[in-house]
């Protein structure tokens, strides 16, 4: 069987510049989400993917399949790795044979927080059913003793409504894309969930005549 080039269905809808941080901030139209509320870290995770998974229902909403793109900072210790796929299997994710795996360079612009090295990207599909526990997993990244935790940047693509969710840690979710009336609809429905110190942008650009970038200069 031809293996499926994940990595250009990921290009075709987000460019050359492959996505790392603060998707808000970089491509027009986004939503920035602020999900969780409580006092322990338990409670901060499960208020968040309660409100990540509604998110996500309706964004894969007749979907059978998810594209997930997998990103891990690889120091010269490649035991991370190891321990990332590890807890991948412990929360019933297994990458498919039918895969695209690359490794991108650390850029100048992210020096500051990592030593000279590389980013492993791993893209496939699962089954939509997955998107609670693939939530999880990027929901429990800052809390060590949540498990499972593997430790790295979770992105979940829906091709046909062009459409990038990025649940960055507990605190919240990114929602990018390429069709603004999929966003419109996000941003009516979900309105009461949006992080109050980007609110005021999102309202001029969805409420707004015209629109208006969210594009960080």
């Amino acid at each position: 069987m031809e293996e499926t080039d994940f990595r250009q269905k990921i290009r075709s809808l987000v460019g050359d510049d492959m996505y790392r941080h603060a998707l808000f901030y970089h491509y027009p139209d986004g939503l920035r989400f602020e999900l969780s509320s409580g006092d322990s870290a338990l409670d901060l995770v499960l208020t968040a993917l309660n409100k990540a998974t509604a998110i996500c229902t309706n964004i894969f909403e007749g979907k059978e399949s998810v594209l997930v793109h997998l990103q891990r900072y690889a120091p010269e210790n490649r035991f991370q790795l190891r321990s990332t796929m590890r807890e991948l299997r412990e929360a019933g994710i297994i990458p498919p044979r039918n895969r695209s795996v690359w490794l991108e360079k650390v850029t100048a612009d992210e020096t500051d927080a990592f030593d000279d090295g590389y980013w492993v990207q791993c893209a496939f599909e699962l089954p939509v059913s997955k998107v609670p526990a693939l939530l999880w997993c990027a929901l429990a990244c800052d809390f060590p003793a949540l498990r499972p935790n593997p430790r790295c940047l979770i992105y979940l693509l829906n091709l046909d409504k062009g459409i990038v969710a990025h649940p960055y840690d507990d605190r919240g979710m990114d929602v990018i894309g390429t069709e603004r009336p999929p966003l419109e609809a996000l941003y009516v429905k979900y309105k009461d969930w949006l992080l109050d110190y980007d609110l005021d942008a999102m309202k001029q650009n969805f409420e707004g005549t015209g629109g208006a970038s969210t594009t960080q200069t």
